[in-house]
């Protein structure tokens, strides 16, 4: 398979992944006005039970990064590394992330994720994520993610209105 149909074939199943998980997510998020991007991000409001959204469940909800990676070489390309979430995820084949797991170089604070044999679905395949305990990464607030989602060009739930 080549490098585009990989990257293609991965970023499906986190789309899938997402819209099974997350009640907002979106796709090639900019950060930083433009400094950094994230393949996807996905955001989950606390749940606060039956009293339903107020202003907390925004602000204490979880954001997850996934950074989808098709080979070695898109791994070492300095380009998209950006875990910056609540919860941090690299996409990519088996083969790479056994690679890189043999050569000691997984991403700290982040969950491996990779297709399943039937590749229909996304599966752990090594976590890296309590290296740092349980805190978060995030440094941004709610609010600033939020606004990058929704500004990014594509995401399940807001159309993005050009301009002329």
């Amino acid at each position: 398979m080549s490098r585009t149909a990989v990257t293609n074939t991965l970023s499906d199943l986190v789309r899938k992944k997402l819209s099974n998980n997350s009640n907002f997510w979106a796709e090639e998020v900019e950060l930083d006005f433009g400094k950094a991007r994230v393949d996807f991000i996905g955001f989950q409001p606390f749940n606060i039970g039956q009293n339903g959204m107020c202003p907390a469940s925004i602000d204490k909800g979880v954001f997850s990064f996934y950074e989808v990676k098709s080979c070695m070489a898109d791994f070492n390309s300095g380009h998209g590394k950006t875990f910056l979430g609540d919860e941090n995820y690299l996409v990519c084949e088996r083969e790479l992330a056994d690679e890189l797991y043999k050569k000691g170089i997984l991403p700290h604070g982040v969950k491996v994720i990779v297709p399943n044999k039937p590749r229909n679905a996304l599966v752990v395949a090594f976590d890296n994520s309590n290296s740092f305990g349980n805190w978060s990464r995030r440094t941004k607030s709610a609010s600033e993610l939020l606004w990058n989602m929704i500004s990014a060009r594509k995401s399940n739930k807001v159309e993005v209105i050009e301009h002329d």
